[in-house]
């Protein structure tokens, strides 16, 4: 009796195993044919400019509310990516116009297709860069950004596009992780009007977009799916009792100039302080007035 309960055990764990394989190799199979699918989206009539004010523009932008810096470095010429285990490595590509780099591959247009559309000069989709999270940025806020990466020192380095693994695929395709960019905007979209830069909850909600990747669509934060035991956990910035309930701006502001939390404690690393710590007075109000307007969630619920 024993050995036939533990046969039809056996059996059951075969099964399992098989369907969770056939289940993973049918995603990953998704995954791929996604990243091949050639997009036929127009690139943006946008022009670089060769005013010290519009550039100006574009690297507060780069540096702050793109958070470029992060992934391509401090001088945009490229990044290695860290390795997050089963799920992947992403490096950071070269923007510049030097050897490896994408300024000198890509048109204006191109560079602003790519920020606006999440699409590559070859119309295929971006892997991981959130320009989802950027896609709002109105026609002035490309055209600053291009006129920015336009105006770098030429930096000569290549890297190669590193690797997704089965992991990050699966979860790509569960939308727990966005790996596969191009597939999460609505490219039928107009253009983003102008959103006046003012202290307010709407103008912050565009800044925010910036946050969910690691805080979860909810702001919550808790885990993040399939990540490494040793990757920080993303924390609740809403206002709830886990969060930042008992947060005042004054609290908000000192967070983003010292990188300290108002319980003494400082922020990890990973945690991208350079680019909060850019942002102007009107984007830390506007970005704290949507935190405060968000309905308070526990931890975790990303």
């Amino acid at each position: 009796m024993l050995k036939k309960v533990l046969l039809g055990l056996a059996a059951a764990i075969v099964v399992v195993a098989i369907s969770g394989a056939a289940f993973a190799m049918f995603q990953v199979s998704a995954f791929d044919a996604s990243l091949e699918k050639v997009y036929d989206v127009a690139s943006p009539d946008i022009h670089a400019s060769s005013d010290p004010a519009v550039i100006d523009r574009g690297k507060h932008i780069v540096e702050s509310l793109g958070a470029c810096n992060e992934c391509h470095g401090a001088d945009l010429g490229g990044k290695s990516g860290e390795d997050i285990g089963p799920i992947g490595q992403i490096h950071g590509s070269n923007l510049t116009s030097g050897k490896g780099g994408v300024a000198g591959r890509y048109t204006d247009g191109q560079l602003a297709r790519v920020i606006r559309h999440g699409i590559k000069a070859s119309g295929k989709s971006l892997r991981f860069m959130p320009a989802q999270g950027i896609s709002w940025f109105p026609d002035d806020d490309l055209v600053a950004v291009v006129s920015y990466v336009r105006s770098l020192p030429p930096v000569d380095r290549t890297l190669d596009d590193g690797r997704i693994g089965v992991l990050g695929k699966v979860l790509d395709r569960l939308d727990m992780i966005p790996l596969d960019i191009a597939r999460r905007i609505d490219h039928s979209a107009p253009a983003a009007k102008t959103l006046p830069a003012e202290a307010t909850a709407e103008y912050g909600a565009k800044l925010a977009r910036g946050c969910t990747g690691c805080h979860g669509e909810h702001f919550s934060g808790g885990p993040i799916p399939g990540a490494p035991s040793d990757l920080p956990v993303p924390a609740n910035i809403t206002p709830h009792e886990t969060g930042i309930a008992t947060a005042t701006e004054a609290d908000w502001n000192r967070l983003l100039d010292t990188g300290i939390r108002p319980n003494g404690k400082p922020l990890n690393p990973f945690m991208p302080i350079q680019m909060l710590r850019a942002m102007n007075p009107t984007e830390r109000a506007a970005l704290w007035a949507f935190l405060r307007s968000l309905p308070p969630k526990p931890f975790g619920e990303r």
